[in-house]
């Protein structure tokens, strides 16, 4: 089973990126797709997504969650 890794970092010339964290998987020979990143500062606050940064997982689960307790009930009661 393939898995991806996201990190971030800066090109420092044409076949070089120093990487702003540590990568220990995956081993082996892996694909390297650069693209360019807005950088925006970052307000005082922490905000609740990037709380959960390092867990997309439970990020994807809490927001399918969310989409299925939608479809499944009404914002509103009929009567009302």
């Amino acid at each position: 089973m393939a898995r991806a890794v996201t990190v971030r970092g800066r090109l420092s010339d044409s076949r070089h990126i120093e990487l702003d964290q540590p990568v220990d998987t995956p081993q082996g020979p892996v694909e390297v797709v650069v693209r360019s990143v807005v950088e925006v500062e970052e307000p005082d606050g922490a905000s609740i997504i990037g709380l959960f940064a390092d867990e997309p997982d439970l990020m994807d689960e809490v927001a399918n969650s969310a989409i299925a307790a939608r479809e499944r009930d009404s914002l509103r009661t009929r009567g009302a």
